[in-house]
């Protein structure tokens, strides 16, 4: 292999994180590698939502057409006692959109995982390879990896400039780097099961159900389609593989269906963990998702939690690919283990709620959530659970507080433009950008500082009035400035907001914080 055509990223592993990406590095350009031991996609259950910024990544990577028949609705999700009493409710925001997605889906991860294989095949920097086993990795400062190929054993060695290692809970680039986890203190085993229902006229909840019952705790899910899945807390004292035997698992299911009515696809059991990852990055060997991070599935944010690493890291490797400074990687640390390791203790805290088994102390939780419910402190929008980026390359105000709104996405509205309609993100060019209410006027300083940052600049209207090429339909990003007391927004080309802006000085400030980070 010529130097010229060498990858200058390997990524390991190709679930869902790693594929995504290797997706997201060759949509940038980038010449990728990505490698995996098994030869076929995981086939058993895992992941089952994902929320809105997970599909504004696969929508960058121009993957969102071919998932259509992967996904499906997300239901609101209730919390009921033993007694079946509502002590919760998780609902989404409703249109408009913030980012123009539902702000949650259920999918079926086989079929996503294929479709984003697939969609590898558009960019002729990426290169797959599976049944290819890493055996060995040396001097993470400049990563030397080792692969044997499982069916003829022959050994291949890259020396690419970065590895990424996103080859799950018991991750070989992790170990070889002797990287440790820090215990969040959640270790608790269950069974997943995934029905498809033939009977039409089964009764079934219409949403998703947190049974908070102290005898067995457990979840229902309505998937895409047919597609329903229960979830089991196994009991002290129950063996895992008894309890995943099938005459156990229609015992389980009795309550809700009979075996005329449904037929069982897949079963599997897990130890559901909070863990992190003491460090995310070694020298030029970055780890992502499971290989650095695992949380309750309470959220449904271990997936997604994985992609948004991806999200992060991709644009950075490509900055510092393209000759910015190493210094911006430092930041993907930074920014994203606090922010996993709060999401993780928000949802252990939940799941503590979830899988509490004293009867007493499930008597005394419900007492107090039923009491919220009726003060009307029960119904919460799921997407204000989770923090902003609160460290790294966000910006800084004036007392060096965080500018409004910084850490947060940005708003994606759909937009018209010469009679075309789409969502923002497909209307405007990859990298940073500035975003100007439509009636702000960008002075040649502000361009020309944005020009030779490599900064775009474009002005979003909210009428025909207003003098712009970009018109948004639903006043979306408007009313988000508003509320941010801003009149301008410099944005990440992870679609993040770097910070806002009250007038175009303030954004010219911006411009000049973004170059002393990006240069430093």
């Amino acid at each position: 292999m010529s130097s010229a055509d060498a990858p200058e990223v390997v990524v390991v592993g190709l679930g869902p994180v790693g594929i995504t990406l290797c997706n997201l590095l060759a949509s940038q350009g980038i010449r990728v590698e990505g490698v995996d031991a098994a030869s076929e996609v995981y086939s058993l259950p895992r992941a089952i939502g994902m929320d809105h910024e997970v599909m504004r990544i696969f929508q960058s990577i121009g993957a969102t057409d071919a998932l259509v028949e992967a996904i499906g609705d997300y239901r609101p999700s209730e919390y009921r006692s033993a007694q079946g009493v509502l002590l919760r409710r998780f609902e989404s925001p409703p249109e408009p959109y913030p980012l123009a997605w539902p702000p949650y889906l259920t999918f079926l991860q086989p079929q996503l995982e294929r479709v984003l294989r697939e969609n590898a095949a558009k960019f002729p920097t990426l290169t797959l390879r599976t049944g290819l086993e890493l055996v060995e990795l040396k001097d993470p400062h400049k990563p030397i990896l080792t692969f044997r190929d499982k069916a003829t054993g022959e050994i291949t060695r890259r020396a690419p400039r970065f590895g990424v290692g996103c080859d799950g809970g018991n991750s070989f680039v992790r170990r070889s780097l002797d990287i440790g986890f820090e215990d969040l203190d959640f270790h608790e085993p269950w069974l997943v099961v995934d029905m498809i229902v033939e009977d039409e006229h089964a009764s079934l909840p219409q949403t998703n159900i947190q049974f908070c019952s102290p005898a067995r705790p457990h979840t229902y899910v309505v998937g895409p389609g047919r597609l329903r899945r229960w979830e089991f807390m196994i009991l002290p004292g129950e063996n895992a593989d008894e309890v995943n035997r099938e005459t156990r698992i229609w015992e389980l299911l009795s309550p809700w269906l009979r075996q005329d009515q449904a037929r069982l696809w897949r079963s599997a059991t897990y130890t559901f963990h909070a863990l992190v990852a003491e460090r995310w990055r070694m020298g030029n060997v970055f780890l992502a998702g499971d290989a650095c991070h695992m949380m309750p599935p309470f959220l449904a944010q271990g997936m997604v939690q994985g992609i948004k690493d991806t999200a992060n890291l991709s644009w950075k490797l490509a900055h510092v690919l393209r000759d910015g400074s190493e210094r911006l990687l430092d930041t993907y640390e930074a920014e994203r283990r606090p922010l996993v390791r709060e999401v993780i203790e928000i949802a252990k805290r939940l799941g503590r709620v979830i899988c509490e088994l004293d009867p007493e102390k499930a008597r005394a939780r419900d007492a107090e959530l039923i009491a919220a419910m009726e003060a009307g402190q029960g119904v919460q929008i799921r997407q204000n659970l989770f923090p902003p980026i609160r460290h790294g390359l966000v910006g800084r105000g004036a007392n060096g507080s965080s500018s409004p709104g910084a850490g947060e996405p940005c708003p994606q509205p759909w937009v018209v433009s010469s009679g075309r309609r789409a969502r923002l993100d497909d209307m405007l060019p990859g990298g940073f950008v500035v975003l100007l209410a439509g009636d702000i006027d960008a002075p040649p300083a502000l361009l020309g500082q944005a020009r030779e940052l490599g900064v775009a600049v474009h002005r979003i209207a909210q009428s025909p009035s207003e003098r712009a090429s970009l018109m948004e339909e639903d006043g979306l990003l408007a009313n988000w400035l508003s509320a941010k007391g801003a009149r301008a927004v410099l944005v990440r080309p992870d679609h993040m907001v770097f910070g806002t802006a009250a007038d175009v000085r303030q954004a010219e400030g911006l411009l000049r914080e973004l170059r002393s980070r990006l240069v430093a």
